[in-house]
């Protein structure tokens, strides 16, 4: 079978969305079929136009971005390579590149599907002007993605609900998987521990240094686990600016008990998550979490989960189940999770347990993306 994916970014740009559509490509690859990305230039211009990366074909063209990664415009559409697919892959609704390349496949005769993510998610944005104009944007962009696509799919039931309750629209629920090796690697804390000179519990973030992702909140509640004596510290790991939260961590005198990694592997990450009493994901609004991937990275790793309540996240974190949800912006709320769990270390092993019943392999969603596909081809 010959597969395109289309999604405006692209390896080597590192994000959740993008991490999820290589590793979906890379293992349909391996399963022998003929995966193509189409993609835009715009972040990777010092890559090739063309390229093979772990045996998928690489297509990057011109584009323009519009201040939003999501308003990335095509300026070309790889047409032969639509052409030459059996079925076109669009990750996200909301992204323009998205929607108009997933256009010109239909044009074109071709088969297509579309991940439908963060479905009306910008109502609780921190960001007033999002708030208030985004919602015509994404609705009309929705509407569009309906239209256009043969298969529809979600990565979260969150999005899926809405989808049926309110649109009519039934979409199937294919999640996205962890690597193998989250599941197979060696137990590597002490590794990690030895690495970074950590000589104490942790609880660990790791994700995007981005004020939708919550960061300043989890310092605020920082301030009240040092001040609660638990003898607890707090590893931030990620890409981005760490500068305007380490000045916050010097303001409320707990610098001294964060520390900032930066970017690592995903060897280091598994290690990390190993050391860590904790995952915490302190997000602030629907839109930033569709499915946030460190939940399911954390859970084949056996750790428990403090999360809050946007997006995606409660359809798959059950309170007192699997993990520990709290109200978005609420930095006592979470400083009171986190100490809950440093002090009942029988309750985070429990839910660490329940939550690795979860986890799926991206193996395991190769072939189920691959049965839906067969499906509407046939």
């Amino acid at each position: 079978m010959k597969i395109a994916h289309v999604h405006h970014y692209f390896y080597p740009i590192t994000g959740g969305l993008e991490r999820a559509v290589q590793s979906l490509a890379e293992e349909q690859a391996k399963m022998g079929h003929e995966v193509h990305v189409i993609t835009s230039r715009v972040g990777a211009e010092k890559r090739p136009k063309e390229e093979v990366v772990n045996e998928v074909y690489v297509h990057r063209v011109k584009a323009l971005r519009l201040h939003f990664p999501d308003l990335t415009y095509p300026l070309e559409y790889a047409e032969k390579v639509i052409r030459d697919a059996d079925i076109v892959h669009g990750h996200t609704q909301n992204s323009l590149f998205v929607v108009k390349l997933i256009g010109k496949a239909k044009e074109l005769g071709i088969k297509t599907a579309i991940y439908f993510m963060a479905v009306d998610a910008l109502y609780d944005h921190p960001n007033y002007f999002v708030r208030l104009l985004g919602p015509f944007y994404t609705n009309h962009m929705l509407k569009e993605a309906i239209e256009l696509s043969d298969i529809r799919l979600v990565r979260s039931l969150r999005d899926q609900v809405i989808l049926s309750k309110k649109y009519g629209v039934y979409a199937a629920f294919i999640p996205d998987g962890v690597p193998e090796r989250f599941i197979s690697h060696r137990y590597g804390g002490e590794e990690f521990r030895r690495r970074y000179n950590i000589n104490y519990d942790y609880v660990l973030y790791v994700g995007r240094l981005h004020p939708l992702k919550g960061i300043d909140v989890l310092i605020k509640a920082f301030h009240y686990v040092v001040e609660s004596s638990i003898d607890l510290k707090l590893v931030v790991i990620g890409p981005g600016d760490p500068k305007p939260y380490k000045e916050l961590t010097q303001r409320l005198g707990v610098d001294k008990d964060v520390l900032f990694t930066g970017f690592v592997d995903d060897e280091t990450k598994i290690d990390a998550i190993d050391g860590s009493l904790a995952v915490v994901v302190p997000s602030v609004c629907d839109y930033v979490e569709v499915y946030p991937m460190i939940i399911s990275e954390a859970w084949a790793r056996g750790k428990p989960v403090v999360a809050t309540r946007v997006g995606g996240i409660p359809y798959r974190v059950k309170h007192m189940l699997n993990g520990l949800l709290v109200p978005p912006k609420d930095p006592k709320a979470l400083a009171e999770a986190i100490i809950m769990l440093a002090k009942n270390r029988e309750l985070a092993t429990r839910l660490g347990v329940e939550g690795k019943k979860e986890v799926m392999t991206w193996s395991e969603v190769a072939e189920k993306m691959l049965e839906i596909y067969k499906r509407k081809l046939s």
